[in-house]
């Protein structure tokens, strides 16, 4: 099914392009992809900050690691039916309605020939999309258990592909906060924020609540989402009004709300 509506987000948006607005899409496409090249090359231009940030987030994914354990029998030990019922958002809150919801907002903004609506679905689509890859690419070199698959949150086997072994980092936190750090940026309303993150944080530890991902998981995973929507919201080829100069610091960190 994930597959599937991957495949339609493609045809429905190439469609739309090149038979309705060819040039502007072009145009888009031509960004997406430049943004992707930014992402790839971005640690050729570290900074001391940014390997600080990157120190910062790996160690406390590795304090999170030594939590593991407990953070998995506080989880299973105290489920209630209201709480099954809140947890069940990362059915929701994931690729399907996410590729949907671009989908819909790109197809909108060019008949309307809506710029921002336009701007907000390539952002949104590139911040998912780029987190999604970062995020596979970590999960087949580490190889790490799932946790309804072994009760060690130790076991790690490099480059494997089933499901049971990709726990390291959780895909669906990646992609929460990659979408929710686009969307956040739209309005400078506390309760917007707080609204958009709050989805973010439930969809993360619901993965820990259901049995499957470890806690180091999710952080990590946040983490990769949250820098990626920020670096693509702060891009030249994203602002309003187009900068000229050099891409963002890949960590940018700013207080969300």
């Amino acid at each position: 099914m994930r597959f599937y509506l991957t495949f339609l987000f493609i045809v429905l948006v190439s469609s739309i392009s090149y038979s309705q607005i060819e040039e502007s899409s072009e145009k888009d496409f031509g960004k997406f992809f430049e943004v992707g090249g930014d992402i790839l090359t971005a640690p050729k231009d570290f900074e001391s900050d940014d390997w600080i940030k990157l120190s910062a987030s790996i160690g406390v994914s590795g304090l999170a690691l030594l939590l593991d354990n407990d953070v998995k029998e506080f989880s299973q030990s105290n489920k209630t039916e209201f709480l099954n019922t809140v947890f069940k958002i990362d059915d929701y809150y994931h690729s399907e309605l996410m590729a949907a919801s671009i989908v819909v907002l790109y197809g909108y903004a060019l008949i309307d020939k809506n710029s921002e609506v336009r701007n907000l679905s390539l952002r949104l689509a590139e911040a998912t999309v780029y987190g999604s890859l970062i995020n596979m690419s970590i999960k087949f070199i580490g190889g790490r258990s799932r946790p309804f698959y072994t009760d060690t949150p130790f076991e790690f086997n490099p480059f494997k592909t089933n499901f049971e072994q990709t726990s390291f980092p959780s895909g669906h936190s990646t992609l929460a906060f990659a979408y929710s750090t686009v969307m956040a940026k739209e309005y400078q309303y506390f309760f917007w924020k707080f609204g958009w993150y709050s989805l973010a944080v439930l969809t993360a530890y619901a993965r820990v609540y259901n049995n499957e991902h470890w806690f180091s998981d999710i952080i990590f995973g946040s983490a990769i989402g949250y820098f990626v929507g920020e670096f693509v919201n702060n891009h030249p080829t994203n602002q309003t009004t187009e900068l000229i100069g050099p891409p963002p610091p890949f960590f940018a960190f700013r207080i969300p709300l």
